[in-house]
């Protein structure tokens, strides 16, 4: 599942790469075209690029990529395959045009405007939408050859979910796996274009989510990897937090460092080798107190839960909720109704950071 992509092979300043995102017949050339190519050797109307049907990548390698050029000019346009490393003229073809399939590359006229061909994959994986935002979906994707998993896997490329809604597991297993986190709407756009100079940037369409009645937007990735960045988080039974495992998991993909509090060497070292950035993280069960085997702590530095699991998701720390006095406020009072938000204006890396580099 993809959207397609045609990148300048020799990356001169000012060079753009180009994505399709529906079928069509495409122009390239140097000037007035969908594709524009600032090359002497190229023609003003060089070529076409012609997408009968927006299709899934497992397709085309079974059969055709549905994809064509045909050669509009008096230069010449090449294509060497990416199969054979044969060169084909596409003057000498019939039509003056071939086939393209993913990894070809195109030479349009006789100098340095040398482009690779490339499908960009695009699989979307819902997180709980309502019934009718998943037909919409299936729509949406369907448009744009883009394609729908049932669950989260490594084929996934974004996690598509509905804004305002519940911070839960597959969330928090979207962002331990380094996914991008996009409202419907970033999909609906992706779906109105044709083609483009670079792909829509999609942290203006992160969603936000109610995490115990608190509301706060996602980050992108490099904020929430480097917010808990120098910080050491001692930490009671993994079974006693609410997302239980995957909790230590999250700090340390925030830049924390976890300690636990059952091995009394680890949490003393822990203690006198980070000092002040050493925190307790109290379970949001446990009405802001330590368990009663670790109640040493109680006089320590203390966090609830709640609050780190806000600032992870916001690539935020808000050291206010962090204190020293021997009680805590219980989780449901250190919450607000307003929006946690990042600091952090970076755009979300997407799959295809990859090819436009």
């Amino acid at each position: 599942a993809m959207v397609w992509g045609l990148f300048s092979v020799n990356s001169h300043p000012g060079e753009n790469g180009y994505y399709i995102f529906q079928k069509g017949a495409y122009q390239v050339g140097r000037k007035g075209c969908d594709i524009i190519i600032d090359d002497r050797g190229v023609s003003r109307l060089h070529a076409e690029i012609i997408v009968d049907e927006m299709i899934c990548g497992d397709q085309f390698l079974k059969s055709s990529s549905k994809v064509r050029l045909k050669d509009c000019s008096k230069y010449g346009t090449f294509v060497t395959k990416a199969i054979a490393s044969s060169v084909i003229k596409l003057q000498e073809c019939p039509n003056k045009e071939s086939e393209l399939v993913d990894e070809d590359l195109v030479a349009f006229g006789t100098g340095n405007a040398r482009y690779k061909f490339a499908f960009i994959p695009l699989v979307f994986f819902a997180s709980s939408p309502k019934p009718m935002n998943l037909t919409i979906l299936r729509e949406k994707m369907s448009s744009i050859g883009a394609g729908f998993t049932q669950s989260l896997t490594s084929k996934c490329t974004h996690v598509i979910c509905d804004d305002l809604i519940p911070f839960n597991d597959e969330i928090l297993d979207a962002i331990l796996a380094r996914k991008p986190v996009v409202k419907i709407s970033w999909l609906e756009l992706l779906a109105g274009k044709t083609v483009c100079s670079e792909m829509p940037d999609s942290i203006s369409h992160a969603p936000s989510f109610i995490i115990e009645g608190a509301t706060v937007k996602i980050a992108e990735p490099r904020s929430r990897e480097e917010c808990l960045k120098g910080h050491t988080f001692i930490l009671e039974s993994v079974e006693k937090y609410k997302f239980k495992k995957k909790f230590p998991v999250l700090l340390e993909l925030a830049g924390a460092e976890v300690v636990f509090a059952e091995t009394q060497q680890n949490s003393n070292h822990a203690l006198q080798s980070s000092g002040d950035n050493a925190v307790f993280v109290i379970p949001a069960t446990s009405n802001g107190r330590a368990g009663s085997r670790h109640s040493k702590y109680n006089s320590s530095r203390k966090m609830i839960e709640t609050q780190l699991i806000l600032a992870v998701v916001s690539g935020y720390l808000n050291h206010s909720s962090i204190t020293s006095s021997p009680e805590l406020l219980t989780s449901s009072d250190s919450t607000t109704e307003g929006t946690v938000v990042a600091d952090s204006d970076l755009e979300m890396e997407t799959a295809t950071s990859n090819h436009t580099s």
